[in-house]
């Protein structure tokens, strides 16, 4: 795919110049347009899947092959999230159950690194719930600290979770029966955790911008800076490269959009604001001339 960075000339205008950010897919939500992918080798946009009201959440396997959806239940039963596990080249479904949640709330499984497991992010009255591919409970970690867990969780490679308390990421063993202290944050607001493809650097973001430390919380160094607000860090599949979604604003009293902007994974600091600099290289379809806005998950396969 060609992905572009505005650079500037000597009579100040914006003029794209061509950059090349290796392989892979990056998929992400779009409105009404549901689940869209652009292939980064020849840059072609198109839909994964349409857009659904009934569908809540999407998860895609590390491989880039399966993909994971949590929907409300066609029949009326009000209680259940519905997960559906299934092909991406050819949409057959491998697995399908529903999942009660205690209070019928909404969840948005995440499938483990192995592809073995499912974890369900925290409820108020559940905590962490481990299933296997066929909605068995594996395990429940509805405590930590003689406190509820509550905040998000992300799957790291070897099979672990990490998870956030307050102002504080701790790290599950393999088999969640224990979790050690990672990182004690100072941000008054803070999220989007995530995790690159060896384990070894956590991006989030804290306050405004992008932040990356290495995965046993050491060398933390804020890698964005911007006059608007930048999230949801997703690293590219070699780890060289982060997406992130730059210029993060409100659309409406529920709404809101960013734009699909790549920078360098190496710890330094970008300025992300349109223009400012050519190590910033926004998404750009073939025949757009705008970047990739989205609404929702972003992955990078």
């Amino acid at each position: 795919m060609l992905l572009y960075a505005c650079s500037k000339t000597d009579n100040d205008i914006s003029t794209p110049e061509e950059t090349k950010l290796g392989t892979g897919t990056i998929y992400y939500d779009w409105a009404t347009d549901g689940l869209l992918k652009i292939n980064l080798e020849n840059g072609v946009r198109s839909t994964v899947l349409p857009g659904n009201n009934s569908r809540y959440s999407i998860d895609i396997s590390k491989d880039g092959a399966k993909i994971l959806t949590a929907s409300h239940a066609d029949d009326q039963d009000y209680d259940a999230n519905v997960y559906t596990y299934m092909s991406i080249a050819n949409g057959n479904i491998i697995a399908k159950f529903k999942y009660y949640p205690t209070d019928g709330d909404l969840t948005s499984p995440l499938i483990s690194p192995d592809e073995k497991m499912i974890a369900v992010p925290p409820t108020y009255e559940d905590g962490i719930v481990i299933l296997n591919m066929e909605g068995k409970i594996l395990h429940h970690l509805s405590a930590f600290a003689e406190k509820k867990i509550t905040g998000q969780i992300l799957w790291m490679p070897d099979n672990t979770l990490l998870f956030r308390m307050d102002n504080t990421i701790y790290r599950t063993n393999t088999t969640f029966t224990q979790a050690n202290l990672i990182k004690q944050l100072t941000f008054n607001e803070w999220s989007d955790m995530e995790v690159n493809p060896d384990g070894t650097k956590i991006a989030f973001r804290g306050g405004n911008h992008i932040w990356m430390m290495q995965s046993d919380g050491s060398d933390l160094k804020q890698i964005t800076i911007s006059d608007n607000q930048e999230n949801y860090p997703v690293f590219s599949p070699d780890g060289k490269y982060l997406l992130i979604g730059a210029n993060y604003h409100s659309t409406g009293p529920f709404g809101h959009l960013w734009y699909l902007t790549i920078i360098p994974a190496d710890g330094q600091q970008y300025n992300v604001n349109e223009g400012a600099d050519q190590r910033v290289v926004s998404v750009i379809a073939n025949g757009e001339s705008r970047p990739e806005a989205s609404d929702g998950g972003m992955f990078w396969r």
